[in-house]
């Protein structure tokens, strides 16, 4: 076989994200040596936890070639959800906020798969739909939690003392690398991902994988909605935007293209190590969120480029 037709082993697309995370550590660590201090790095890991359980859902459906772009607005409504039952149910109504998240996953599956909406226009419509039912619900003002249970599963650790928002999120890690790696279920979504339509030709029953992964990523968005009302002891209008952008980046520049087919949770979990720190570090700089918007954008458009490296070009013939 000739060594210039073999792929490499390793290739950059794979590494830039892991050399990115050891020089933002650097930079912000020379220019403010508390960022790397024991306190911030336990800082980091539980400002990560909202959006590393929302990214693991996404991931799943862009390795399936699909987006969410509601994915805030979601989280928003899931957090009002789990806020405004928390006086009756406590601590349970974490479970409310994933049924709430399930219930909308089904709904944007079934836009895409039975009515063939795409999901870009599909997730924008739903966006605009969750955020408006958030302010009709709310009438514009904050909801406060008084619960002291349902504010515990925030505060508390149930594993030797370790915070909940750190556990949690593993556990969600866990679980989506089992599905994805060691399940038929993850198997048909690269499958999705890499060709859809050979699928379908295949007999792979296309339209019920599609469905059920949108709802495995609901109700994870649905979690992370109701820890983030637990976290922040309140739930408010469009609480989840600004969760949008950067589920989107961390996904991107943990190496699953937006085509799908390629990448997996482990990558997804140093898109969101980059994209905390990264936030993190422009907070210690007292940057603006509006400029944070731009840093967002910018890492999308950088992991977008950088998902094409090493990948056959197509050749047009004319």
């Amino acid at each position: 076989m000739d060594n210039q037709n073999r792929k490499p082993k390793f290739s950059l697309s794979k590494l830039w994200t892991p050399l990115l995370l050891v020089v933002l550590f650097l930079i912000f660590g020379s220019q403010y040596p508390t960022f790397l201090s024991i306190r911030n790095f336990n800082n980091l890991l539980v400002q990560m936890a909202i959006l590393l359980i929302a990214s693991m859902g996404m991931s799943m459906v862009v390795l399936m070639g699909s987006i969410d772009v509601s994915v805030g607005a979601t989280l928003t409504i899931t957090a009002v959800a789990s806020a405004m039952v928390s006086s009756a149910l406590g601590g349970a109504s974490i479970i409310v906020g994933m049924i709430v998240g399930a219930l909308v996953g089904l709904i944007n599956g079934l836009l895409a798969t039975f009515l063939k909406i795409p999901t870009f226009l599909s997730t924008i419509a739903m966006m605009g739909i969750l955020n408006g039912t958030a302010v009709l619900i709310l009438k514009g003002s904050p909801y406060n939690v008084n619960s002291e249970s349902f504010l515990a599963v925030a505060r508390g650790g149930f594993l030797g003392g370790i915070s909940n928002l750190i556990t949690i999120p593993i556990i969600v890690v866990l679980i989506t690398l089992l599905i994805t790696k060691k399940t038929v279920l993850g198997r048909m979504i690269y499958a999705i991902g890499n060709n859809e339509y050979v699928c379908q030709y295949s007999g792979i029953s296309v339209v019920k994988i599609q469905t059920l992964v949108f709802m495995i990523h609901g109700s994870l968005v649905g979690l992370a909605g109701a820890l983030d009302a637990s976290m922040l002891e309140a739930a408010c209008p469009y609480c989840g935007d600004t969760y949008t952008l950067p589920v989107i980046a961390i996904v991107v520049m943990g190496g699953i293209p937006l085509s799908g087919g390629r990448g997996g949770p482990i990558g997804t979990v140093f898109g969101a190590m980059l994209v905390t720190v990264l936030i993190s570090g422009l907070n210690f700089m007292s940057v603006t969120p509006e400029f944070r918007n731009v840093a967002m954008g910018a890492l999308i458009i950088a992991g977008a480029l950088m998902s094409n490296v090493g990948r056959p070009k197509m050749i047009t013939v004319k």
